[in-house]
C-alpha cells in the first residue's frame, strides 16, 4: 500500500479548514484519527505542519483480511 501522512499537533490531528464569511479561516482539529485527513503528498503535509506548528507522521496502512 502507498504511504500516507498526517499532521499532528499535540494530541490533535488535522481535519480541515473552516472558512468564514469575512474570508478568515481557521484550522479544524480532531482527537479521533479516523476523522483526520490523510495525504499521500509528503510535501503538502509538511507545509501544512509548518503553518500550524505541528509535525508530520507517516501512517502505516495494512489490508484487513
Amino acid at each position: 500500500m502507498k504511504n500516507v501522512y498526517i499532521v499532528r499537533l499535540g494530541d490533535l490531528y488535522y481535519k480541515g479548514i473552516d472558512a468564514s464569511i469575512t474570508n478568515d479561516y481557521r484550522y479544524v482539529m480532531t482527537d479521533n484519527l479516523n476523522d483526520a485527513i490523510l495525504s499521500e503528498s509528503f510535501d503538502d503535509v509538511k507545509k501544512l505542519a509548518e503553518d500550524i506548528g505541528g509535525k508530520v507522521y507517516k501512517v502505516n496502512l495494512e489490508k484487513a483480511e
